[in-house]
């Protein structure tokens, strides 16, 4: 199973190589992933836990910043964005991506961002987020939106999409060099996004929601699941 992981990083590849928009650039070379056969649909790429057989995989973390301004639900360990992310997880986006593939997301149909604050609604998979932690001998989970303190109005847990962020003329994967895995001011270098972003053109009206997250520095677990029957619903 490990080479057909290692097949399907390949073919990633070619795509980018076959995108008339990259025919006169190099591609850059994917990095090796390795991936572990846990048995029953289960994979292990890094610290993720992939269950195909859900639509589900599971990354660890931490809470970043809470009471800063945000513009990203989660980056990926050592990502320049961290000082606007709620969450820093222990994956890279190349991990991150390959777990959205092997779920199911495809984004062959997605619309994304044309730049970072694009009032356009982003199109794609729509895909459901949970952050977990344990609290004693309890685990205590909420949603994504959940975990958003806005100035006005709440989040919706509805509206998270699937984009699998730019890539460059020189085929670089943009989410691999910002480092940024789950955003929600339409930032096109993001891996999964809001479908009509949040606070956009109003910079410090999300933080994170300090009466519910764990306090900052405290690991958390971040569940990313593949929502199907939600695809084809009117907005």
């Amino acid at each position: 199973m490990i080479r057909l992981i290692k097949i399907l990083v390949v073919a990633i590849s070619l795509a980018v190589m076959m995108n008339p928009a990259h025919a006169q650039s190099k591609p850059e070379t994917p990095p090796a992933i390795d991936v572990e056969d846990l048995g029953d649909e289960r994979y292990r790429i890094g610290q993720i836990i992939v269950d195909r057989a859900n639509g589900s995989f599971t990354v660890p973390g931490r809470v970043a910043h809470v009471d800063e301004p945000l513009e990203y639900i989660a980056v990926a360990e050592g990502g320049v964005k961290e000082y606007e992310s709620l969450l820093e997880l222990k994956t890279s986006a190349d991990e991150f991506q390959l777990a959205c593939i092997l779920i199911g997301l495809d984004d062959a149909a997605s619309i994304k961002p044309r730049y970072q604050f694009d009032e356009r609604a982003a199109v794609g998979p729509p895909v459901g987020i949970d952050i977990s932690w344990s609290k004693g001998k309890q685990t205590i989970s909420i949603t994504a939106a959940e975990a958003l303190q806005l100035a006005k109005g709440a989040a919706s847990d509805e509206d998270w999409v699937y984009i699998a962020s730019h890539t460059a003329e020189n085929g670089e994967f943009m989410a691999a060099v910002i480092g940024t895995l789950i955003g929600f001011v339409h930032d096109p270098y993001a891996i999964i996004e809001h479908r009509h972003g949040l606070a956009i053109g109003a910079y410090g009206a999300v933080t994170g929601n300090a009466s519910l997250l764990p306090p900052e520095g405290a690991p958390v677990t971040v569940s990313v699941s593949f929502k199907p029957e939600k695809v084809g619903r009117n907005d």
